[in-house]
């Protein structure tokens, strides 16, 4: 996320150049999933570390020296998450409840509605 926020504006506004950043954006993706990915696949451990010095652990590396250089825009935390996450969870709470209300109602309606049906049809067949 660092380098996106540090980066990305420079390469908004020609269509080319975002192009271009699109599709070096995601080959680096896909080389960063395969490398994190070798050792599920090799599933050994000395292997994984063959295969990462061959590399010369430059993944690693890059991804220390990304969190150590780069700044990182600091997100404004709401002072009151707790009741925030209170209200929101009693509000949840509160529409469950009316949700169920409704539907044993409404359950309730149809078993009535069956049973008079089949009462219906039972005293019919019986003229």
């Amino acid at each position: 996320m660092g380098m996106r926020n540090n980066f990305r504006h420079y390469f908004i506004e020609p269509s080319q150049l975002k192009l271009f950043y699109d599709i070096i954006t995601w080959i680096v993706t896909q080389v960063a999933i395969s490398y994190t990915v070798v050792p599920f696949v090799l599933l050994s451990i000395k292997p994984s570390f063959m295969f990462y010095s061959s590399w010369y652990y430059c993944l690693h590396i890059l991804g220390i020296l990304v969190l150590l250089l780069l700044p990182v825009k600091k997100t404004q935390r709401r002072k009151n998450t707790h009741e925030n996450i209170q209200l929101s969870q009693s509000k949840k709470f509160d529409e469950g409840e009316n949700s169920l209300g409704q539907n044993s109602f409404s359950t309730t309606n149809n078993v009535c509605n069956q049973n008079q049906e089949i009462a219906s049809r039972h005293s019919s067949l019986k003229q």
